[in-house]
Formats: structure tokens, C-alpha cells, sequence
């Protein structure tokens, strides 16, 4: 009989209170989906990270790829834990921003093409060449630079995370960079506008 009560109670707080009910096990699914991506992209950054360092080793082969690696030395050769703060900020580089940037893009779009210029010949002999992606359709030196820097900066963010190593604040930043991407938050937005609607 009393197990009944409760439950009967119970069910009377879910139908009176079922907005929050919702809104809470939603919130839940979210931080759970973020905490998961997080440890999984760390995992992975990490070893890029890794292998944009051992790109920039001196190598018989490094010829081929070596170049512009001056640009991100000094990141390379950092030994520091980094803060949470700079983790979340490499995070959002790293699967929040995409390179060309569409700053970058809208900048260089009505800009004409240099006849002299040669991108296989840029990128040629730098650690550029693994990214060539990046470069589709450039036809200026100073689009290619631009993209460059942009590379420059994904390239020194999995450093970051290569340094924060598995640790619970590199699992943290991610999570909270996946919460804070803008379709995310613009999804939560339209869900709390239903259940305050509903």
C-alpha cells in the first residue's frame, strides 16, 4: 500500500513537473554525449599532436616536409602543463574551427588570381604539403600565408593537447568546447523555448 502511494506520488510530481524532468534527462544525454566525443577526440589529438612534432625532427627524408617548421618551434619545444583555459581554447581550434576560416575565404574571394603564382611550388619542401587540402582553389601568396597561420594555429592547439595529456581537465575543456559550439547551443535554445512553450 505504501509502495503504491509513492509511486502514485511520484507520478503525480513527473506530470506536474515533467518539463524539468525532460529538460534534465536532455541536459544529461548532452553532457554524457560531450564527456564521450571529448575523450575520444583528446585520444586522437594526441597522437597528432605527436606527429606534428615528429614532423618538424631532423630526418634524412625531412626535405620533403621540414619547411616552415621554424613557425611553430618554440610551441614544439614547450615542456609546460597547459591551463584549462588554454585547452579549451585548443579544443575549439582543433573541431570548432575550420580552416580556410570563412573570414579567411570572404576576404580572398573577389581578390584576383596571381598569374606568377605556383602553389605546388609554395608549399613544396614544407610541412604545408600534408595539409594541400586546405589550399583548394588558392591562387595568391597571400591567401596561401593566411591559410598558413590558420594551420600554424590548429598545429600549435594539438600541441596544447598533447601536453595536457589524459588528464581530467583536457577531458573537461573538451566537453565544454563540444557544449559551446554554436549549433549546440542554438539546439538547446529551441528545446527550452518548446518546453516553456509546451
Amino acid at each position: 500500500m505504501l509502495g503504491n502511494l509513492d509511486f502514485s506520488r511520484v507520478r503525480a510530481l513527473v506530470a506536474q513537473y515533467w518539463r524539468v524532468v525532460v529538460g534534465a534527462c536532455l541536459a544529461g544525454a548532452a553532457v554524457y554525449v560531450a564527456i564521450e566525443m571529448s575523450d575520444r577526440q583528446g585520444r586522437f589529438d594526441i597522437s597528432y599532436g605527436y606527429s606534428v612534432a615528429m614532423t618538424c625532427e631532423e630526418d634524412p627524408e625531412s626535405y620533403i616536409w621540414g619547411g616552415g617548421c621554424d613557425r611553430i618551434k618554440a610551441d614544439i619545444a614547450r615542456k609546460d602543463r597547459p591551463s584549462f583555459l588554454d585547452l579549451y581554447r585548443a579544443f575549439v581550434t582543433v573541431h570548432h574551427t575550420r580552416i580556410p576560416s570563412p573570414a579567411t575565404s570572404e576576404r580572398f574571394a573577389d581578390i584576383p588570381c596571381e598569374s606568377d603564382f605556383d602553389l605546388n611550388a609554395t608549399l613544396k619542401g614544407t610541412r604545408f604539403i600534408l595539409s594541400v587540402d586546405r589550399f583548394e582553389n588558392v591562387c595568391s601568396r597571400a591567401n596561401a600565408e593566411a591559410i598558413m597561420e590558420e594551420i600554424d594555429e590548429r598545429d600549435r592547439a594539438l600541441l596544447t593537447i598533447e601536453r595536457g595529456g589524459l588528464s581530467f581537465s583536457a577531458l573537461a575543456a573538451g566537453a565544454i568546447a563540444n557544449l559551446t559550439e554554436p549549433l549546440i547551443l542554438f539546439a538547446a535554445a529551441a528545446v527550452i523555448l518548446f518546453l516553456w512553450f509546451a
